[in-house]
């Protein structure tokens, strides 16, 4: 399915950092039925054409909120297959030539939760959920290491557990409602630079076992889907028996919650 444009405006300023406004509207009915981790529909843009209300006249400016309550569970399931969207590490390398490189970020399932019509907002932590902060930002850059501008990132993760929690103490859930909690989404600025604000995401059970806690990501470039992956923490227990775990997407964030990841597409 051909992708819808991406409803963005890049404002155009003097400061070394874009402003991001939303123009059109956002929001869905928030259903999925999670029939399968690995999504084969395809996606038709980060920006979906069915819409709660027209907004088109409205500014959303990424601390934005979206209204509605209620949360859905849905196992994610081992028979999804891998997803080949192009990925990438963001680190560099130098050729015979001496051109510098960025080899491509891994791409990785997309499951059954992505939505469409992701609120535009990079502050994720809006609920008063007991969890661990997240402070997750970083740079998305193109094969010779240069920034994207304008890239546009979707994140989506299931819900926080408390910070003492244990595995079984408290399983987490993917949202389905219209206030799309722990969605989020924003445009790169001008030195290919995005940040989001979140918790770190909780344990759920994926048939017998539990997946490590993840975080999903899409990046797209110019309406084309060119990365879709996840990102893990380095100390989570999961990871060693987690079919989709790749060492080179992990987090390893600070005492306060600061991490920091490049996307190379």
């Amino acid at each position: 399915m051909e992708p819808k444009r991406r409803q963005f405006c890049v404002m155009g300023a003097a400061a070394a950092v874009a402003e991001l406004v939303g123009c059109g509207g956002s929001g869905a009915d928030g259903s999925t039925d999670g029939t399968s981790d690995a999504d084969s529909s395809g996606s038709s843009g980060p920006q979906g054409t069915d819409s709660l209300a027209d907004s088109s006249a409205a500014t959303i400016t990424a601390s934005g909120d979206s209204a509605g309550t209620g949360t859905s569970s849905i196992a994610e399931t081992t028979a999804a297959s891998e997803d080949s969207s192009a990925g990438a590490t963001g680190s560099g390398t130098t050729d015979d030539t001496g051109a510098v490189a960025c080899e491509p970020s891994p791409g990785s399932i997309e499951g059954p939760f992505y939505r469409p019509d992701i609120p535009v907002r990079s502050d994720l932590d809006l609920y008063d959920d007991a969890g661990a902060p997240l402070h997750l930002s970083g740079r998305v850059v193109d094969s010779d290491c240069a920034p994207v501008v304008g890239a546009i990132i979707e994140l989506w993760h299931a819900a926080p557990s408390p910070p003492d929690a244990m595995p079984g103490d408290v399983d987490a859930t993917y949202d389905a409602s219209r206030e799309y909690r722990y969605y989020g989404q924003v445009a790169t600025d001008r030195e290919g630079r995005y940040a989001f604000d979140t918790l770190r995401p909780g344990w759920y059970l994926n048939g017998n076992n539990y997946r490590p806690a993840h975080l999903h990501v899409k990046i797209w470039v110019d309406d084309v889907e060119r990365l879709t992956t996840q990102l893990y923490f380095a100390d989570d227990p999961f990871n060693a028996d987690d079919p989709w775990f790749d060492a080179t997407m992990e987090l390893d964030p600070t005492d306060t919650g600061d991490a920091t990841h490049d996307f190379a597409v």
